[in-house]
């Protein structure tokens, strides 16, 4: 579900600029080459296939007077 949305969004931003008909051949270049720079970062970093795994941090050790 990660991988469609993260599509769909990378495609409407690159229909917005190609439609508004305002950006240079050159313009729609680089914003295609970020967009697929974003997705493939999504796809290294973001670990979409993985389910989450929130870790609560355990109990804090009680300070004493040694440790200090």
């Amino acid at each position: 579900m990660g991988w469609i949305l993260a599509i769909v969004f990378a495609a409407a931003s690159f229909a917005a600029l190609y439609f508004s008909r305002r950006c240079s051949c050159q313009a729609l270049e680089l914003a295609a080459a970020t967009i697929l720079v974003a997705l493939a970062g999504y796809g290294w970093q973001g670990s979409p296939d993985q389910a989450g795994n929130p870790v609560h941090p355990g109990p804090r050790p009680i300070a004493t007077e040694q440790s200090q």
